[in-house]
């Protein structure tokens, strides 16, 4: 027994490139909503190169330790090579998202926040109701299990078919508890990015150091090369041999 998911109602997404104040009567408004609304945030942050790895462990940190507003961080990337970036994805309790977002503007220089928001009304609404289902099916095949005891082919169908119900029952129970974490916590994103405020020196020394590295391929690229042409010069020079010695013999 297949589970089918409903479609949401529908979506939304606005951008902004700092905090916008909301008024109570609004914050109140957004409060009762939230039971159906699911919020990913996200924001870039431009910070120092040399801090880069720094900051984004004083973010990974500020996470882990943030229990009252159960921060859970589902990734994290570090690249400190030739494009250095770190890059932050968590969820946390939407009461606590403006003031995770300040934390992290504070350590460079916001560069851009966006927030997109999905009404999971009608797929709540769907779950619940083929959980309903489910267990009432479910209440009737136990009690046609216990009426069909002596009966032992009734018994075995009855039984597959309360494994099958169980398995429906148990991913539909999943999903529901999947929506309500979506809807009671926030996913943000945060991207630490070194675009403006790259190290001045950083290129020339990877320059060096890459030096040896590309002069070697240049010389195997050379001699890649010499190897695709001497063949062919066996071929060329006596053509061009040939057609000297024509030549001189026809301006006889």
């Amino acid at each position: 027994m297949a589970i089918l998911g409903g479609c949401s109602r529908g979506s939304a997404s606005h951008t902004f490139m700092a905090p916008a104040m909301v008024a109570p009567k609004q914050r109140a408004l957004a409060a009762a909503d939230r039971s159906t609304l699911s919020r990913e945030h996200s924001a870039t942050i431009d910070v120092p190169e040399s801090e880069l790895e720094t900051q984004f462990r004083r973010v990974v940190a500020r996470c882990t330790s943030d229990s009252d507003h159960h921060c859970t961080i589902l990734q994290s990337d570090l690249s400190t090579g030739q494009l250095p970036s770190g890059l932050i994805k968590l969820r946390i309790d939407p009461d606590a998202v403006e003031d995770l977002v300040t934390f992290v503007a504070g350590l460079g220089r916001l560069e851009h926040r966006s927030t997109s928001v999905e009404d999971l009304a009608d797929s709540i609404q769907d779950t619940q109701s083929r959980i309903e289902m489910l267990t009432n099916y479910r209440k009737q095949l136990l009690a046609l299990q216990a009426k069909a005891a002596t009966n032992v082919d009734a018994a075995i169908k009855i039984a597959s078919e309360l494994s099958t119900v169980q398995t429906d029952l148990e991913r539909a129970t999943g999903e529901a508890a999947y929506q309500t974490k979506r809807v009671t916590t926030d996913v943000v994103t945060l991207s630490l990015a070194v675009a403006e405020q790259r190290a001045f020196w950083r290129p020339v020394r990877e320059a060096f150091r890459d030096f040896l590295g590309n002069l070697s391929n240049g010389v195997s690229q050379a001699i890649t090369a010499v190897a695709y042409i001497v063949p062919w010069l066996f071929v060329v020079l006596p053509g061009l041999y040939l057609l000297r010695f024509l030549w001189r013999r026809r301006g006889r």
